[in-house]
């Protein structure tokens, strides 16, 4: 039988203790059986460890080999320009890898903060002595005092109390105290449950106790709680797993080509060496130096976006995965609700009907009377002041304490102005889970009067009178008890929680008089309902998990709007088995209540197993598995622990569902936003391989060096391409269906856009621009070496102007994946336009400033000789703008045909 379930005698003699407590030498004998008291923590982090492996990233080995192979290139030819690239990409890996870095020094520290939330020091009575000890020597079999402030250092059944509160927040989130007592419900079936039970981890927040430790160390619930989340597998966001796919493609690529055209080399009777060289420039002008670091920043800037709306990102990889999630399970309260339980409507005893605005602990609001008469006032008043004497709950200015019922009491009396001048407390008879009532007396002009309240049906039972609708006192028959009974059930439909509220004008809990029934709730918040419509609208299932029971969990989806196909407790998801839960899952939106930690775990581990993308919300410890083990685990920023913090790859500031699908419509834009700027950043990759390539078979002079590739990739690239992943979400980004496992970043589209179409014009435009100036300059096909530097030097300016311009254009018309370039605002994007400028300021310094020429081996040219370069901007916006046009004409002929 569970401990909380045994009587004091059957715990005395399973544990072979007393009220004395144990020995020493007993205490010495199971210390050796049952351990220390402690947490251990076996996974000590090495952030020297962790910075190093930010160069372990698979595109971070792809650009440390590319810079390997330019010095390698610059050792057989000199001066070409190969050794300035080989230490700019090493530069770039480190500026990268210490920025990634330091986004996410913070990450995984779960158990120090499981640590830092036990005790040091406990009383214990041993040798019926009542000793202080470290906390660590506590064996099962202890009786331990507690007292106000105590930190709780074992799990323990309660033998004696008195009026004891706990904070249970570090443990289940519970932000509220939790009432004690010396009795379990016998239907329990869960220690966690138990209210009289306390748990290591926890701490009293007033009363006191004695109680008998039953767990220590990893055996508490904490303990299971801290080796679950050790033993949680976090798996690869999509962003890291599209990371490692560009990766390989882009090696295979750059590997494929250079090979090809090495062999190609040879059978055209170039020299072994010469063939080499051209083949690691060739590899080396594959790989988008600027990508990985474009890529790192554009997700530190969506990071920042969502923090400004209350979701701070504690992993850059997890910005992605949140516009990929397919399913959000939610807590109920504090997200989807306010977290502050509501006195929103009364049913006074003479049958008036009240409501009263306002929502939370704000003590103002407006009482609404259905129907009233003169005495209506009168009686409300009496009612409300029955509820503040009988509540111990504080609202003061900076302060608020007590039961959250309560607090929904007092707050109501609060906006009534109720006065409790003259009234004296002398005694209280205290709620407990087998009374389910509570009363105080009072003194008030020598006269002494006892209020009580608690459930509807117990309260009942001890009233034999009511106030009517005159205010006159009446027998309370079955025919007024019906008619409460009937007002009852209906608030209670509507999740309410009802509490009856009476007096007597003697000290005694029978022959009481109604005076009236209140209904509170945790009102869900005004936002939610709208977000639930837009997660349905982009495709997103909303799961509710809560711990309330299924009642309350059906009529708050019912006034949030959350569709669900049935409803499962936390016992029927531990009997089903994985598979069974997993084919439920697949097919249906299932309302959970009455869960537990373990439980969340398995549902987010059921619905990964069928390809969904999970974002999991918690903010006790016992929610820190589930939220390690989710795609994107979300803790809660105003009432989760520090456990659950450190679990979770994303903090939600305001506790607030509604910041949640904010987040996932920056998720889901930063998707995009990366689509657009990778494709933008490989389309000038086409500009600078042609070059080489008709260099190497062609009798023509060598068209870009090493250096102005550099400065395309690692300059003139970087910021409008950082521009383009900082891009506002496109009107429509909640409207479509979340972003498949299958999608990927880095696909044919891409690839099509960026090398065959966008990438041809450029790469036209440039070589264009190159051959035509030589031509108009009185060059001759078959002069590789001119003998003229300055002719060179404005050739190859030519063509890096040609594809550099080109780019100035693309990344307008990149702006949006779909849509004309004219429906987006042309200065909503500050930083595109910032970048636009720097950019035409960096084609000024090329043409007209002398060290930056010698640097980049460019001149100045004729404003007579730039008109080569006007007409492929222009095709390459028309063109773009066209094809896009293209894309939404079948869209939209699809969504026609589907709805036929």
């Amino acid at each position: 039988m569970s401990n909380f379930k045994l009587s004091k005698e059957e715990l005395f003699e399973k544990y072979n203790t007393s009220d004395d407590g144990l020995n020493e030498k007993e205490a010495k004998r199971r210390l050796g059986d049952f351990g220390l008291n402690e947490i251990s923590d076996s996974q000590k982090k090495s952030y020297t460890k962790e910075y190093l492996k930010q160069y372990m990233q698979f595109f971070a080995i792809l650009l440390e080999v590319a810079a390997l192979l330019a010095l390698i290139a610059d050792y057989y030819a000199p001066n070409a320009g190969n050794d300035i690239l080989g230490y700019a990409i090493i530069i770039a890996v480190i500026i990268n890898a210490t920025f990634s870095f330091w986004q996410e020094y913070k990450a995984d520290k779960a158990m120090e903060a499981l640590l830092k939330l036990m005790p040091i020091t406990v009383r214990v009575w041993r040798d019926n002595k009542s000793n202080s000890i470290d906390a660590k020597w506590l064996v099962p079999g202890d009786i331990i005092v507690l007292e106000e402030g105590d930190k709780i250092a074992a799990d323990a059944v309660i033998l004696k109390n008195r009026a004891l509160y706990i904070n249970t927040a570090s443990l289940n989130g519970e932000s509220r105290p939790s009432r004690r007592e010396e009795t379990a419900d016998a239907s329990l079936h869960r220690a966690i449950d138990a209210k009289n039970m306390v748990f290591a981890g926890t701490s009293v927040v007033s009363g006191s106790a004695t109680a008998l430790v039953v767990s220590t160390g990893h055996a508490t619930e904490f303990g299971k709680i801290a080796a679950l989340t050790k033993s949680v597998q976090k798996t690869l966001t999509p962003m890291q797993k599209e990371v490692i796919k560009i990766t390989h493609i882009l090696t295979i690529i750059a590997m494929g080509m250079g090979s090809v055209f090495f062999i190609l080399g040879i059978f055209s009777n170039q020299t072994l060496l010469t063939t080499t060289i051209f083949a690691i420039s060739l590899i080396v002008a594959n790989i988008p130096e600027g990508l990985l670091p474009t890529i790192t920043l554009s997700l530190s800037l969506a990071s920042q976006r969502m923090a400004a709306r209350n979701a701070l990102i504690k992993n850059l990889n997890s910005v992605q995965t949140l516009g990929s999630a397919t399913v959000i399970c939610t807590d109920k309260t504090g997200t989807l609700t306010r977290n502050e339980m509501t006195l929103k409507e009364i049913r006074l005893a003479g049958g008036e009907h009240i409501t009263i605005s306002g929502e939370g602990y704000e003590t103002n609001g407006k009482f609404t009377f259905v129907d009233s008469n003169e005495s209506s006032e009168k009686r409300l008043y009496e009612l409300l002041l029955a509820g503040l004497l009988n509540s111990r709950a504080v609202i003061e200015e900076n302060r608020i304490f007590g039961d959250p019922t309560e607090l929904a009491l007092v707050c109501a009396a609060k906006k009534k102005s109720i006065s409790i001048e003259g009234y004296e407390k002398i005694d209280e008879i205290p709620f407990s889970g087998e009374r389910k009532m509570m009363s105080s007396i009072y003194k008030n002009s020598a006269q002494e009067i006892l209020f009580a309240k608690g459930a509807v049906e117990v309260l009942f039972e001890k009233c034999s009178f009511y106030v009517d609708g005159n205010g006159e006192k009446q027998p309370f028959d079955d025919v007024v008890k019906k008619e409460m009974l009937d007002y009852s059930r209906e608030f209670e439909d509507e999740a309410y929680r009802v509490i009856a509220i009476a007096k007597n004008s003697q000290r005694s809990e029978e022959g009481l008089t109604l005076l009236g029934v209140v209904a509170i709730m945790d009102l869900p918040r005004a936002e939610v309902k709208e977000a639930i419509a837009q997660c349905k609208t982009a495709g997103i299932r909303v799961m509710m998990i809560t711990g309330d029971n299924d009642k309350t969990a059906q009529a708050v989806a019912r006034k949030i709007g959350l569709e669900y196909d049935s409803v499962l407790t936390g016992e029927e998801v531990e009997a089903i088995s994985d598979e069974a839960l997993e084919k439920r899952l697949a097919k249906e939106t299932i309302l959970f209540a009455r869960m537990s930690s373990n439980q969340k775990l398995k549902i987010a581990t059921a619905l990964q197993s069928n390809g969904e993308i999970v974002a999991m919300t918690g903010d006790g410890v016992n929610d820190a598995p589930a939220l390690k083990r989710a795609d994107i685990g979300i803790a809660m920023g105003i009432s989760g622990t520090d456990v659950a913090k450190e679990a979770a790859d994303m903090i939600l500031l305001d506790n607030n569902f509604k910041s949640i699908v904010c987040a996932i419509e920056e998720g889901r834009s930063v998707y995009l936003n990366i689509k657009k700027f990778v494709t933008y950043i490989l389309s000038s990759n086409v500009p600078e391989i042609v070059p080489y390539v008709l260099h190497f078979f062609f009798k023509i002079p060598l068209p870009l060096s090493i250096i102005q590739i550099l400065s395309i990739d690692l300059g003139s690239d970087m910021l409008p391409g950082l521009a383009l992943g900082s891009e506002k979400p496109e009107k429509d980004i909640m409207k479509r269906p979340p972003l498949g496992r299958e999608e990927k970043i880095l696909d044919w589209e891409v690839f099509k856009r960026g090398y065959f179409f966008i990438g041809i014009i450029e790469a036209t435009a440039a070589m264009v621009a190159f051959i035509s100036f030589l031509l108009m300059h009185g060059w001759e096909y078959g002069t590789v070496d001119l003998k003229d530097p300055l002719l060179q030097s404005q050739a190859m300016t030519m063509t890096l102007l040609g594809a550099v311009s080109c780019q100035l254009v693309n990344a307008w018309t990149m702006r949006s994946w779909e849509s004309s370039a004219w429906s987006v605002s042309w200065n909503s994007n500050k930083l595109l336009l910032f970048a636009m400028l720097l950019e035409l300021f960096w084609i000024w310094m090329l043409l007209n400033v002398e060290p930056v020429q010698k640097v980049f081996h460019t001149a100045n040219i004729l404003p007579s000789d730039l008109w080569i370069l006007l007409p492929f901007p222009i095709i390459l916006f028309v063109s773009h703008e066209y094809y896009k046009y293209r894309i939404r004409v079948k869209k939209y002929s699809k969504i026609a045909e589907s709805s036929l």
